[in-house]
């Protein structure tokens, strides 16, 4: 990922919050590479951070984070919560994840979860659904 892809990518978030509309957030992190950060991320993640932390603790109803299994222990130690201001959990396995942003976040809310369409998503993005628990 380039500083570039890295502005682009919070600019997502931006067109997400400008909706309006309440939703949960899904990550997957697929790879050691997808965990690495360009110079000038963390600056600019800050920043935005910052400016947007309101939007993010009125429109995020949570935040499910799947890392790699190697950084698990790592990563699960940092307070996503505490971070974002959501509630928000780090997950070495996609079907943990899922099963806590549809337990803890979405059912209570009598918000559905389709599975089916975030697996589909993941196959097109080629994530390897072979660590997960789940299978389609």
């Amino acid at each position: 990922m380039t500083l570039a892809d890295h502005i682009d990518f919070l600019d997502d978030w931006n067109r997400w919050f400008d909706r309006g509309e309440p939703f949960a957030a899904f990550r997957v992190f697929a790879d050691d590479d997808a965990l690495a950060h360009p110079d000038g991320a963390a600056r600019a993640a800050k920043t935005w951070l910052q400016k947007n932390s309101g939007r993010m603790q009125a429109l995020v109803l949570g935040m499910a984070t799947v890392v790699p299994p190697a950084h698990f222990d790592r990563l699960s130690r940092m307070d996503a919560q505490k971070l974002f201001g959501v509630p928000a959990r780090t997950f070495a396995d996609i079907g943990e994840a899922l099963d806590w942003l549809e337990t803890a976040i979405l059912k209570p809310k009598a918000i559905p979860l389709d599975r089916a369409a975030i697996h589909a998503s993941l196959k097109t993005l080629g994530q390897d659904l072979g660590r997960s628990r789940e299978r389609t």
